[in-house]
């Protein structure tokens, strides 16, 4: 394990006295180190009667005995304090270290002995083995008494609100939008779980169209053939107007009686643990499934402002601008009295999409949102530069794939038998207006570009994402990152893995850190605390992080020469291959990075070290043999070293304590192994799309073309004598549509380069 600590805020030592004290930890001036260290383990030890006993069962060093250093004439020292630090962040002497000054530098331990007050301030701000801070582990189990109000420890708001005495009510608010077009306000659901209190809390909320459940027979009934030829298009001017949403006006709404409490209860959920982790430190949480979901109204939008404004309107009923009702009569209107009107948002992939959409309305509540792996816009998603593509694992997924998934109003059978014709019209309107045929930009994805109100950005923002995510690709949190205006406070946890969450890792006090945040925001809890701007996973070493000031904006650049002469890509394959290939992607991905496909492979020893920052641009000159063609390229980390893999394994399960003893969560890391190579990054791009979205032109038979387009951006770190490998090609057989057009791609190497941003190394 490695302590990376960013959490942790340094504070006046008057503030430390303080605290302490109201935690029952009294440290004493006039007397010695030692004195305050003994009395400091034994107020921890507050599970036993008798203390001594622990204290004899710890270490002070190789040869003696806690108790028995402590009943000695022998001073405190670096190494004892050390020795016992450990031992209170769980690790054993004699299994998990030996040599504890090692031990100490393995770790990147981030205390130094010296000022015992603050040592010891600190060390309840730090991680033990098994991932809660000291203080949340003293505190689950029973340190201080669970009275429903909020306590700070280093400007965290600490678990002292009971999760099992917790309110659990649904209400219905009335949105501004009317999807189904019944002529009334579609109402939307709202699971709400929060915390008895006396006074108001803020509010974490999740907005996923996944969490009344997903109509999966009928998802899979609408994935699409991939194995179909590129298309050949004719060339135009894509043009797009500016997104409009249309709003109810409800001036003079229908009366309502107004009550106090909800009538409905909820019962269990299904929950995600950051909020968990939340809900006993005093926050509501809230998870909202939005139009055309089960028990709410209306049609699944996907993606659009509809959609985000109906998740915008329980924001405005927390802060008394919109209506919530007990139940669908909507004759007793219910005012949310308990909240503050602070609100966060969490949750990864769709449910992060929502959070950059929402945070692009600036809605007045919205403080802070932590979109995990977000989509920015949905063009990236299901297309690239110009061609129909699929997201990494789910060749033929498309958007009413997705919406068939999502529109789970259809699970209740009397909502299908009210509105399944008019939802069947609007998801064959959607077919129409998202364009397979062509893969080209228009307005139906330009309405689903968060990019284009990003300037309307209030919150703080949070990013997680992750390098090796083909599925929502790093491409969507870059652009987000760099679209947002100068004076918003932005910060990306930029990790090696793939499409996962990160709030339980063993290497990074991220769910700490976001506590930290929130009890600054939303609470309003005085602090110091503040985020770096980005916080990177370094992939050069096992469980290290690093803080940098951008992502992207590098103004150095690498280039390299692709070669000296002129090569060719076969597009067609033998029809064996090809059935073998469009059976398992997975085997095409294999035989891609071991260069036994249709392809150009270059290689590149590097002749100094490599930090790499933002998007690698490729510049090609080639020519087609035929009136189209798409070009596939992905940049590789070649030869057999250690490295992260993308998938978090368990270290140990149900360790980490959400509360007290509250939705225990496995500890998690990603495994840092031997591997034969890594991408680094990907992109695909069709050349009737060559000079931007909004292009399409003509691709003349053996016309040489020359052209740029950037691949995904990325952070990521290679040492002098590594090897860089670029494999050029035109089908990608889990991305790109599986053309069998008998055509090939002529590259002229010599006249054509890399160009790597690169950093100076870090």
């Amino acid at each position: 394990m490695r302590f990376n600590q960013y959490s942790y805020a340094r504070t006046k030592r008057e503030n430390m006295l303080t605290e302490l004290a109201e935690l029952g930890f009294f440290y004493d001036s006039n007397r010695s180190d030692k004195e305050n260290l003994e009395d400091f383990l034994r107020t921890s030890f507050f599970t036993y009667k008798n203390t001594d006993h622990p204290l004899k069962s710890w270490a002070a060093d190789s040869q003696t005995d806690l108790l028995s250093f402590f009943q000695s004439d022998r001073e405190l020292t670096a190494s004892v304090f050390y020795t016992v630090a450990f031992q209170l962040l769980e690790f054993s002497p004699f299994i998990d270290f030996t040599d504890v000054e090692a031990f100490r530098k393995e770790t990147g331990f981030p205390i130094t002995f010296g000022d015992l007050l603050e040592n010891l301030y600190q060390l309840l701000n730090t991680r033990t083995k098994n991932g809660n801070l000291l203080v949340d582990k003293l505190v689950s189990e029973g340190l201080i008494p669970e009275d429903n109000t909020h306590h700070y420890f280093n400007g965290k708001s600490l678990a002292t609100f009971s999760s099992h005495d917790a309110i659990r009510e649904v209400v219905y608010v009335e949105s501004r939008v009317d999807t189904d077009r019944d002529g009334r306000p579609d109402l939307i659901k709202v699971s709400i779980i929060r915390p008895r209190y006396q006074g108001q809390v803020p509010a974490v909320m999740t907005a996923s169209p996944y969490h009344q459940g997903t109509n999966d027979p009928a998802s899979d009934k609408a994935l699409h053939d991939m194995n179909v030829d590129l298309a050949k298009k004719e060339p135009h001017q894509i043009t797009v107007q500016d997104p409009k949403l249309k709003l109810l006006q409800l001036d003079s709404p229908a009366p309502a009686q107004e009550v106090s409490e909800a009538e409905e209860k909820l019962g269990h959920i299904g929950t995600y643990t950051l909020n968990d982790y939340l809900l006993p430190r005093g926050f509501a949480n809230l998870y909202v499934s939005g139009v055309g979901t089960k028990d709410s109204e209306g049609l699944m939008t996907s993606g659009d402002y509809q959609q985000i404004e109906a998740y915008k309107n329980v924001i405005d009923w927390l802060n008394g601008r919109c209506r919530a009702f007990t139940d669908h009569t909507r004759q007793r209107e219910i005012k949310a009295s308990w909240s503050n009107g602070k609100v966060a948002t969490t949750g990864i992939s769709y449910l992060g999409t929502m959070s950059n959409g929402l945070a692009t309305t600036g809605v007045d509540g919205l403080e802070v949102i932590i979109a995990e792996a977000g989509i920015s816009s949905w063009y990236n998603y299901y297309r690239e530069n110009g061609l129909v593509t699929s997201p990494g694992g789910y060749p033929g997924e498309d958007f009413e794939s997705l919406t068939e998934l999502t529109y789970s109003r259809n699970l209740r059978a009397g909502d299908y038998l009210r509105h399944n014709d008019t939802y069947q019209q609007s998801l064959e309107q959607q077919r129409k207006d998202l364009d397979r045929q062509t893969g080209d930009y228009n307005q139906f994805w330009h309405d689903r570009n968060y990019l284009l109100h990003a300037d309307k950005v209030k919150a703080e923002v949070v990013f997680t994402h992750g390098s090796q995510d083909w599925n929502v690709k790093p491409l969507h949190v870059y652009n987000m990152f760099r679209a947002l205006p100068p004076h918003i406070k932005k910060h990306l946890f930029f990790h090696n893995g793939a499409h996962v969450y990160m709030n339980n890792w063993q290497s990074v006090d991220f769910r700490e850190s976001i506590n930290a945040l929130l009890s600054k925001k939303l609470l309003g809890c005085e602090s110091d605390f503040e985020l770096p701007t980005v916080i990177w996973q370094d992939n050069s070493q096992a469980q290290n992080w690093l803080t940098l000031e951008d992502f992207g904006g590098q103004e150095q650049k690498l280039q390299l020469q692709l070669g000296q002469d002129c090569q060719s890509i076969q597009n067609q394959y033998p029809e064996e291959d090809y059935n073998r290939f469009a059976k398992n992607y997975q085997s095409f991905k294999t035989e891609l990075f071991e260069g036994k496909v249709n392809q150009i492979t270059l290689d590149w020893t590097l002749e100094k070290d490599l930090f790499l920052n933002g998007a690698t641009q490729l510049n090609l000159r080639l020519k087609s043999s035929t009136d189209k063609g798409l070009i596939s390229a992905q940049l590789l980390d070649f030869g057999l070293a250690k490295r992260h893999t993308p998938i978090p394994t368990p270290i140990e399960p149900r360790v980490m304590d959400n509360g007290r003893y509250y939705m225990l969560d496995n500890l998690v890391e990603l495994p840092f192994a031997e591997t034969p190579h890594r991408v680094i990054t990907k992109g695909f791009l069709n050349l009737q799309n060559r000079t931007n979205l909004l292009s399409v032109e003509e691709v003349t038979p053996d016309q040489w073309l020359e052209f740029s387009f950037e691949l995904q951006p990325t952070i990521y770190k290679m040492k002098k004598g590594d090897q860089l490998r670029l494999v050029l090609y035109t089908t990608d057989f889990e991305h790109t549509v599986r053309d069998k057009i008998d055509y090939q791609l002529t590259v002229d190497l010599e006249q054509s380069s890399l160009d790597l941003p690169t950093m100076t190394s870090h």
